[in-house]
């Protein structure tokens, strides 16, 4: 612990607090609603689908909701939602990135937003000539690179425009000074009218010239080189283990762990559940096991940790007041994946009796649920549900309506009760010691 603390904590607070990192974390979070109402809407447009295949076929009333959504154009409804969200994607991810570390070098933000997105916008042309790789018209191509497959592009243009626009910015030599008669806003406007063409120029020409030199688009070259070895590295149980063991260990500690990891991951895991809510949209089996959902669904149940387990042993098996009446306060905020009343209040945080099934409960899950859909028995997840969805609930919907996530879901529960019951009768021995003065 002594070693940890010393030499592991301040490198894994560093890593989280790491400015571009942060920047591409932050603008995942602030796309969350947005997403969800993009999930919301395929969700809605394939309710015959999930009632279909989740075994509650009962096709009079699947005929009826088609019938009645075609009729009355609410097909058209959910499918904008959609459109409007998760389809245009890369095109928010490129603004807001370039917004928050524009902000994080001390430029103008909101500047930093509108030259990403139209730095960003500067590569679509070169793939409006033509076909893709699949003989698919330009347009539909187009209509990909906005969405999923333009993230890792637009990943990459939001930093890249985040770290140039802000430093010409602050040149004095590139900025126009207006008559003291202009309005603020316009003269604000034209200070950044040289650092934005240049910043722009830049970007269109690393498109241009990949082109030019590769035959390919910048987008494609990006897909091979960056985006599929790292959804090929993603794509194990051993980065599961990795990334679970991480998020925990630093909960350990008091750090914000899924923060900290979530600032490496979700760049490579947003995408891929992306991805997949696509195909279910299509009609299509979602393809790739380990997203973002997926963790969030089976692995962390009731919080970092799966500490819903644990006030569901120690209401069962403790006997220590203190540690009922907190279970007590935590359970409803724990239905909703809020366990920051349990894990500091406990406490589990610092606590080494309960470090064991805090670090291997959601191992022992997420590993479990791997295998699970490797195998075919639970489909993967291809919704995005908030994050505070109750379990259950949350297997059932993550999944696309399959009942098998919602009773793997509720397997769980029983499963991480059996593992966190010992350690809990351990820590009522220590704590009974402890007032005992032994």
């Amino acid at each position: 612990m002594k070693f940890l603390e010393e030499k592991f904590v301040p490198l894994a607070a560093k890593i989280g607090s790491q400015k571009h990192l942060v920047s591409i974390r932050d603008a995942f979070v602030v796309m969350m609603p947005l997403t969800i109402a993009g999930a919301v809407g395929v969700l809605l447009a394939c309710i015959g689908q999930l009632f279909a295949e989740s075994g509650l076929n009962m096709p009079g009333v699947q005929t009826a909701y088609e019938s009645f959504i075609n009729n009355t154009g609410l097909l058209t409804v959910f499918g904008a939602l959609s459109a409007g969200t998760i389809d245009i994607m890369a095109i928010l991810i490129a603004g807001l990135i370039s917004y928050n570390l524009t902000n994080a070098n001390g430029g103008d933000g909101l500047a930093g937003l509108t030259v990403g997105i139209a730095a960003f916008l500067c590569g679509i042309k070169i793939n409006l000539a033509g076909v893709d790789a699949n003989g698919n018209p330009a347009a539909t191509f187009l209509n990909g690179l906005l969405g999923s497959s333009g993230l890792f592009v637009a990943m990459l243009v939001g930093l890249l425009v985040g770290e140039v626009f802000p430093r010409l910015s602050a040149s004095k030599k590139l900025q126009i000074t207006m008559p003291d008669g202009v309005p603020p806003a316009v003269a604000k406007s034209f200070s950044s009218l040289f650092p934005a063409i240049i910043t722009l120029a830049i970007v269109a020409a690393i498109y241009s010239y990949v082109f030019k030199f590769t035959g390919k688009s910048f987008f494609d070259v990006i897909t091979e080189v960056l985006a599929t070895p790292l959804k090929g590295l993603s794509q194990n149980v051993f980065f599961l283990i990795v990334q679970f063991f991480m998020i925990d260990l630093l909960w350990m500690f008091g750090l914000h762990g899924a923060n900290i990891v979530g600032s490496v991951t979700t760049p490579v895991l947003s995408p891929l559940g992306i991805e997949n809510m696509n195909n279910f949209a299509a009609g299509k089996e979602p393809q790739n096991t380990v997203t973002g959902t997926m963790g969030s669904a089976f692995a962390v149940i009731g919080g970092s940790g799966a500490t819903l387990g644990l006030i569901i042993a120690i209401f069962i098996f403790s006997k220590s007041k203190a540690a009922r009446t907190i279970a007590q306060l935590g359970v409803a905020p724990g239905i909703f994946e809020i366990n920051e009343p349990i894990t500091f209040g406990l406490p589990v945080v610092m606590n080494v009796v309960y470090a064991i099934p805090f670090i291997c409960g959601p191992i022992i899950l997420v590993v479990i649920t791997y295998y699970l859909m490797e195998a075919g028995l639970i489909r993967r997840t291809c919704i995005e549900a908030p994050w505070v969805t109750p379990p259950i609930l949350y297997g059932f919907l993550a999944t696309g309506g399959d009942v098998k996530g919602a009773i793997w879901n509720a397997i769980e529960l029983v499963l991480l009760t059996v593992i966190w019951t010992p350690f809990v009768m351990v820590n009522d021995k220590v704590e009974a010691r402890q007032a005992a003065g032994e």
